[in-house]
């Protein structure tokens, strides 16, 4: 069996596990990156595991089409997020435009979406009547670019899958078109947990959509258009070797490292990228204010501040210097799972306005919190994705309108207002829904050994 996995180098790693796992069964695993990555740094396991070759491809021949064709699905994008669906996704929707923008003026010098205006959802009924399917029937007419299925046909593989897929910038819609015109059976590993409702539309479709959870399954669905019987609920899978750490100090040890006192409880800030908050350490420092301002439990809490990993979030912080002795900065040399395990593992609370970390605070057990930032984090209210994490949406993340309503949350936390089973609930909801006990990869390795064996049904390229 051979299988092209279709990445970016920037994104792989979540994947590494499933390439190496399909390896281990015998597959020949294609990982193609576009050409303009090749500078990107390659994952060991992608060069070392026998089985398991890296190729690079051209996306567009031409790259005047390209453009064009990136002009359509930016358009299409725009006109989506101006769906009643998405009428709380303000952010998605301002930088939509930007990207549009961006792209119809060839490149130009990129606005900045916090300065276009939210518009009405919904503008004119005849955006859904009559523009939306107008747009949708030029993407059906495009053909795939003929050099992509050159180099697919080429592979002849078993299977394609593609991620992250829903990308702007990114032009792997060719790589499912020319799969579909070859036959040869096509899946989509969602890629993040806010996938299908932060990044943009599908513009085609796979034969599989290889879904976290029941979220996932419903925005494929009600968001995208996609069959049920396409979507396929499996679980997180990059999250398998989270689940199997242990805490790698004692709490003395750990405290000692950031001068913490063992004898209080820790309270973990987990800092979001620049598209959630664009200047995190002004938020912080109000939100240290708040809780040395509350309640005596909260005054002489530990605080642990930890950056969000991406290089240009952490720069940010560079210079930040804590206000007391009882806050400190996260150390650690890499973006590594095992600080962020042991960090959450020794805190009480944790605080986060991403999504991200609040699932991983999930997993470990440990109670999570957000408030709104405001205007200071436009990416994370004005996101669809952000709401389904919420209490008030079955989720376990407990939310506050504002800084008065966090803290008494924060000290009823420490007193132990929590629900450890809700925690874990929603743990096994979103990451795990199979079983909490039940590792990811190898069950999706199934699935595409079983979207392999599917018969080939070629139907040819649209002019």
């Amino acid at each position: 069996m051979r299988v092209v996995l279709f990445t970016k180098l920037l994104t792989v790693g979540r994947f590494v596990d499933l390439a190496v796992e399909l390896a281990g069964r015998g597959a020949d695993v294609v990982v193609a990156s576009p050409e303009r990555e090749r500078d990107r740094v390659v994952p060991e396991p992608l060069l070392t595991t026998p089985g398991i070759r890296l190729e690079r491809y051209a996306e567009f021949e031409d790259a005047a089409f390209g453009r064009a064709v990136d002009l359509l699905r930016r358009t299409r994008d725009y006109a989506w997020y101006l769906r009643p669906e998405h009428r709380v996704g303000t952010f998605n929707r301002r930088r939509a435009l930007d990207r549009l923008v961006q792209a119809a003026t060839a490149g130009g010098r990129r606005a900045a979406g916090a300065a276009w205006p939210d518009p009405p959802v919904e503008i004119d009924p005849a955006l859904r009547e009559h523009v939306e399917p107008m747009l949708a029937e030029l993407e059906a007419l495009v053909a795939p670019d003929p050099g992509v299925v050159r180099y697919l046909a080429g592979l002849d593989p078993d299977v394609v899958l593609v991620t992250p897929l829903i990308r702007p910038g990114l032009h792997q819609t060719e790589v499912l078109k020319a799969a579909r015109v070859l036959g040869i059976p096509s899946g989509f590993p969602v890629y993040s947990w806010d996938s299908l409702s932060n990044k943009g539309r599908m513009h085609a479709t796979p034969d599989r959509v290889y879904a976290w959870n029941d979220v996932h399954r419903r925005e494929a669905v009600e968001l995208h258009g996609i069959d049920e019987e396409r979507v396929v609920v499996v679980g997180a899978p990059h999250w398998d070797p989270f689940f199997e750490l242990e805490p790698g100090d004692g709490r003395e040890a750990f405290c000692a490292r950031y001068g913490l006192d063992p004898g209080r409880p820790i309270v973990l800030y987990l800092g979001s990228t620049r598209t959630v908050c664009r200047d995190e350490p002004p938020v912080v420092e109000r939100w240290l204010h708040a809780l040395r301002s509350g309640p005596e439990a909260l005054r002489e809490a530990n605080v642990l501040v930890r950056p969000h990993p991406g290089e240009s979030d952490a720069r940010r912080w560079t210079g930040w210097r804590p206000p007391d002795e009882r806050v400190a900065v996260s150390i650690r040399a890499d973006k590594a799972d095992r600080s962020l395990f042991d960090e959450l593992h020794h805190a009480e609370l944790a605080v986060g306005l991403n999504t991200s970390a609040q699932i991983e605070a999930s997993i470990v057990g440990t109670p999570v919190y957000t408030f709104s930032a405001g205007v200071d984090a436009a990416g994370q209210e004005g996101s669809l994705h952000f709401y389904y994490l919420l209490e008030r949406e079955g989720g376990a993340v407990r939310f506050a309108a504002g800084l008065d309503e966090h803290v008494q949350q924060l000290e009823r936390g420490l007193a132990g207002d929590v629900d450890r089973e809700a925690i874990r609930e929603f743990c096994r909801r979103i990451v795990r829904p199979r079983g909490l006990d039940r590792p990811v990869v190898p069950q999706l390795a199934d699935e595409v050994e079983a979207l392999a064996r599917t018969a080939r049904r070629p139907v040819g390229a649209t002019a």
